[in-house]
């Protein structure tokens, strides 16, 4: 991995990291793309297949993978692709591992194959979610709707019932785009958020 490329690389999950710790994981969208290109040009004996599968484990992370499974889907095919060409093995990352992986994120995107309650009892997922959120179209404007949600709650805080306006903004911006949403707590009456 030529150095330059490798500390960008390194930098990138840094952002990333920061931005899951501060619940801005749509700004980690483009730092993976970016990333993943990089991976993708390199030619470093020193690096090998390995460190771009470790890579991939880093970078997926930091994602939100329910809100972007097919980019998600798309990052574990090449990890799992580079594991299989590494002569080196890891204890942690095995073939295997992201195998389950890639089964878990096709069941979610394939709404036909599986129903919503299916899934979640399978998966262990105990809260329901709308199922437009399986749609492409949601992974397509994911970003830019978290974005806009961003800049319209900017200086609220984010104590004990900021999920309730979080999700009022995030519905009316959906709205915007045509998808009408339903939010975690519509989807689970019984539920108590705060």
């Amino acid at each position: 991995m030529k150095k330059n490329q490798a500390q960008k690389i390194i930098d990138n999950v840094e952002k990333m990291r920061a931005n899951s710790k501060n619940q801005l994981m749509h700004r980690n969208i483009p730092l993976a793309k970016e990333c993943l290109a990089m991976l993708e040009t390199l030619d470093d004996p020193e690096e090998g297949p390995l460190g771009k599968a470790y890579a991939c484990n880093a970078i997926i992370d930091q994602l939100p993978e329910y809100d972007v499974p097919r980019f998600v889907l798309d990052i574990l095919r090449r990890e799992l692709a580079w594991l299989e060409e590494s002569e080196e093995k890891s204890e942690w990352l095995t073939a295997g591992s992201v195998q389950k992986d890639i089964a878990r994120l096709e069941d979610y995107i394939c709404e036909d194959a599986m129903s919503m309650k299916e899934f979640c009892s399978k998966y262990g997922r105990h809260l329901l979610f709308d199922p437009v959120e399986r749609s492409p179209k949601w992974e397509e404007i994911y970003p830019e709707v978290e974005a806009e949600c961003e800049r319209r709650l900017k200086g609220e805080p984010g104590c004990m019932g900021f999920c309730f306006a979080y999700w009022a903004e995030k519905r009316n911006v959906l709205a915007a785009y045509g998808i009408d949403w339903k939010s975690p707590s519509v989807m689970n009456p019984r539920v108590m958020f705060d």
